[in-house]
């Protein structure tokens, strides 16, 4: 039962939707809740940045009425007071500055996370693909199988075969459906998996379409000065500018604590009825609190970001460089399934079948034959997958260099 349900469900796609291409997988990557959240969250930011004030303090109003007594008789007053606070050291300066750090930071995690996304979706669309090619190539091979049986029993019955024989292809039939719901339990993980990844339901259909993906790639010769432009992918990037933010929100912090100057007016009215007024200037030296405790933490928090940024540019150029390797490494794998392990084992196959016609083989030569092929045609699947995705996941990452 088990077996059926996952043979029908890895089938079920096919039928009444469009199978989903390379392209707009990628286009869907950046739909996805994380991505499409954080791109809300850098416009957020950018708005809320262009609001910030001129001053960096509010104005304090004060109401103070009283009742005065005095030996010609008692009598009301109330004094009215504004206050407005003034930083010499340009807090709304810091403060806007801090803020556009913060959001530079926050704009290159956003694109380091689509970058990273991106790179997800191709790996499963790509593994999807691959594992939809294995699953076709099996079925073929069991539709073959079930064709050997069905030949071998009609020669039992007229004598040209031994029981023996018809066991054997039997096996053979056996192995083969066996094989093939194997791989349509791959397809179905596959089809999960990319699903999460594009924020999709679980039972909601998913077939990869049958294009791969084609990518333009920089010639080998130019690897040494990409590789050299390494640091500047997003996910060191952003290390690197949350180190500024902190460094930039160390400087609001002094800013903050620094030299404010008060100006204010009053306005009195005498218990006799008489009015009055008065300018007041109030100043408030930094002379004990400067945020010591708060630039400390952020200052050593931006020297630990900047040992990550390091070690993040060093991670990156490791991931490019491999990124090159992979790129060559499986495209060689490429040409030598396609050109020789492929062609190989189909005429192996061939030239089995035929002898077994002219009483030269026997069906265990069938039967191995039958089942290289079976294995080199799904080599054949995911070394073509492969190299798609190491192509897909070079041109990703040089695209998100500045």
């Amino acid at each position: 039962m088990w077996a059926l349900l996952v043979t029908l469900l890895a089938a079920a796609p096919a039928f009444g939707h469009p199978p989903l291409s390379f392209e707009e997988a990628q286009a869907e990557a950046a739909k996805a809740a994380l991505p499409a959240s954080l791109a809300r969250a850098v416009e957020a930011r950018r708005v809320w940045d262009a609001r910030l004030p001129a001053l960096a303090a509010n104005p304090t109003l004060s109401v103070i009425p009283g009742r005065r007594a005095q030996p010609d008789g008692p009598g009301f007053e109330v004094t009215v007071a504004v206050e407005q606070p003034l930083f010499l050291s340009d807090l709304a300066g810091a403060q806007r500055d801090a803020a556009r750090a913060e959001t530079r930071a926050l704009e290159k995690e956003a694109v380091a996370a689509l970058v990273e996304r991106r790179l997800e979706v191709a790996r499963a669309w790509l593994t999807l693909w691959a594992a939809q090619q294995a699953a076709a190539s099996a079925a073929h091979e069991a539709a073959l199988a079930e064709t050997l049986r069905k030949s071998m029993a009609e020669a039992l019955a007229l004598g040209g075969a031994t029981r023996l024989e018809v066991a054997e292809a039997e096996g053979f039939e056996a192995e083969a459906r066996l094989s093939h719901l194997s791989r349509d339990a791959e397809v179905m993980h596959a089809r999960l998996a990319l699903a999460v990844l594009l924020g999709r339901p679980p039972g909601a259909p998913l077939t990869a379409a049958e294009a791969l993906p084609v990518v333009a790639l920089p010639p080998a010769a130019e690897e040494p000065r990409w590789l050299a432009r390494a640091g500047e992918l997003p996910a060191a990037e952003a290390r690197r500018l949350l180190g500024a933010a902190e460094r930039a929100r160390a400087v609001e912090v002094r800013a903050a604590r620094g030299w404010q100057v008060t100006l204010g007016a009053q306005g009195v009215r005498e218990y006799y009825g008489g009015l009055s007024g008065l300018l007041t200037v109030g100043v408030t030296p930094p002379v004990f609190d400067s945020g010591q405790r708060e630039r400390g933490a952020l200052l050593a928090s931006a020297e630990r970001l900047d040992g990550e940024a390091q070690e993040a540019a060093v991670r990156a150029a490791a991931e490019l460089a491999q990124a090159f390797h992979e790129r060559e490494h499986t495209g060689a794998q490429l040409t030598l399934v396609e050109k020789s392990l492929v062609p190989a084992a189909e005429e192996a196959a061939r030239l089995a079948d035929v002898l077994l016609r002219a009483g030269q083989s026997t069906l265990p030569d069938v039967l191995r034959a039958r089942r290289a092929r079976a294995a080199a045609n799904a080599r054949l699947a995911f070394a073509r997958g492969e190299a798609s995705l190491a192509a897909a996941r070079l041109h990703l990452l040089l695209s998100a260099l500045p």
